[in-house]
């Protein structure tokens, strides 16, 4: 047997008068304000995530998307980019790599250089190869060294080394005795 439609309208008008009721008892209750502004953050916090995760960006025109997101890295650098972001970053790109390739040849032509005659090494000369012949810097040490010098310009001081992650007081203090800074 098969409800009517006055049955149907009767079930309607009870269910609009329980949510009424429930309406009314949430207005009235103390939490509401609290729960309002917990349920606020809650959205806030949604939002950032959509925003950080990178998923807006392929909501927005073409060329305002192309801004946003992780600057380039070698490795992305290789992959293929679309057309608005390989004209604007051409000219940039150009730069890097004259640049990169002025500072590869000032550390090749330096690393002869880079070793005293009693075997220390001289920290704004050094290349990888010279940096790890020091106790306990490997490859990812090197490179982190190498790093740091580009983004300092040159070390002032052996403690600059203190700013390499996994080089602390008691590395500097078995490294020091075997490093200079600058050419005697």
């Amino acid at each position: 047997m098969e409800p009517s439609a006055e049955d149907e309208k009767q079930v309607g008008a009870r269910v609009r008068a329980f949510l009424k009721a429930i309406g009314a008892r949430l207005r009235g209750s103390a939490w509401m304000p609290l729960a309002g502004k917990a349920a606020l953050g809650a959205l806030g916090f949604l939002a950032l995530a959509f925003v950080g995760s990178g998923a807006a960006a392929a909501l927005m025109p073409r060329r305002v998307g192309a801004y946003l997101g992780p600057p380039a890295t070698s490795a992305s650098a290789a992959a293929p980019r679309p057309a608005a972001e390989a004209d604007a970053g051409a000219e940039a790109g150009a730069n890097a790599e004259a640049d990169a390739g002025a500072a590869a040849a000032a550390d090749a032509g330096a690393g002869a250089a880079a070793v005293t005659a009693d075997g220390r090494v001289i920290l704004n000369l050094a290349a990888e190869e010279d940096l790890r012949k020091l106790p306990g810097i490997g490859a990812t040490k090197a490179k982190a060294i190498l790093a740091l010098r580009a983004k300092l310009g040159r070390f002032k001081r052996p403690e600059d080394l203190l700013r390499v992650k996994g080089i602390g007081r008691k590395s500097l203090a078995r490294l020091r005795p075997k490093l200079l800074v600058d050419p005697p």
